[in-house]
């Protein structure tokens, strides 16, 4: 990791506009046989967490909890659109192209009602793509008002753990930063190099 302490440097951040959500027709989402969901205005992917195992037993030092890391688990990417029943990528209806199987891609209403488990990947602005495997655990209509448009919320369940098949800078965000090192350490580095 490139230590910036106590250094300045422009931005290199980027905004979300350009982002697609893309639905495999052939089972790898790294390919170019991948097609966009119409419409999504958000995507929030679920969070990587590891299960917190409490190990306090009646003689615990120091009367304080104990604890240690257990299994890991991701959430579900959440996703927010314009609701277009009449686009492909969003109804009942497979997709037309795909490969036919249990596993063929549709809208997302029919990746739901179908219970399929395909390969999806967000594409980023600058062409990165995150991928991974799941399947539609949710997809719900909007309020329908006087106003506005008529939106969906949907999610996507990973399957298994598809922090691995991120790119390494994604990977080191997503399981956060490591701790920085203290003053102390850094003065003794520096009394080291000199």
């Amino acid at each position: 990791m490139a230590d910036v302490t106590d250094q300045y440097f422009p931005s290199e951040g980027m905004i979300g506009y350009g982002t697609q959500l893309l639905v495999a027709l052939d089972g790898d989402a790294a390919t170019e046989a991948t097609v966009a969901v119409a419409e999504i205005t958000t995507i929030t992917p679920g969070s990587i967490d590891t299960e917190d195992v409490d190990r306090t037993h009646l003689r615990s030092p120091d009367a304080h909890h104990e604890h240690m890391p257990g299994i890991r688990d991701s959430g579900a990417f959440e996703l927010v659109g314009t609701l277009r029943l009449d686009h492909e990528s969003q109804n009942n209806t497979p997709t037309a192209g795909a490969v036919p199987g249990p596993a063929a891609p549709g809208g997302l209403i029919y990746l739901q009602r179908t219970r399929a488990i395909v390969n999806f990947a967000i594409s980023l602005p600058d062409d990165t793509l995150l991928p991974f495997r799941g399947y539609v655990q949710r997809f719900q209509i909007g309020s329908m008002g006087i106003t506005g448009l008529l939106n969906f919320t949907a999610a996507i369940m990973p399957t298994e753990s598809y922090s691995a098949d991120l790119p390494p800078a994604v990977v080191a965000l997503a399981e956060g930063p490591p701790p920085a090192p203290t003053r102390s350490a850094r003065r003794r580095a520096e009394r080291a190099a000199a």
